[in-house]
């Protein structure tokens, strides 16, 4: 599809303003650097998020399982 040329204008129009269509000289969004460390800044914190929660949850398991071995040899020595 060609660019159509804007119409011609009468010298005797009073016109205060001329707008062409900006549609066919802007260049198309590309991926930006500033745009990629955003990116990569959600993705590592959504990561150490969800590696915080394994870790509280594994701290949690590792700390039950040692308390209900303790209370078992209790109950066993007395």
């Amino acid at each position: 599809m060609a660019k159509k040329s804007p119409p011609k204008v009468k010298n005797d129009e009073k016109i205060h303003l001329k707008v062409e269509s900006w549609q066919w000289e802007t260049r198309s969004r590309r991926f930006t650097w500033k745009q990629g460390l955003a990116l990569a800044l959600i993705i590592a914190v959504a990561i150490l998020f969800a590696l915080g929660f394994l870790i509280i949850a594994g701290v949690v398991l590792i700390a039950a399982i040692t308390i209900n071995i303790v209370l078992f040899i209790f109950k066993k020595l007395s």
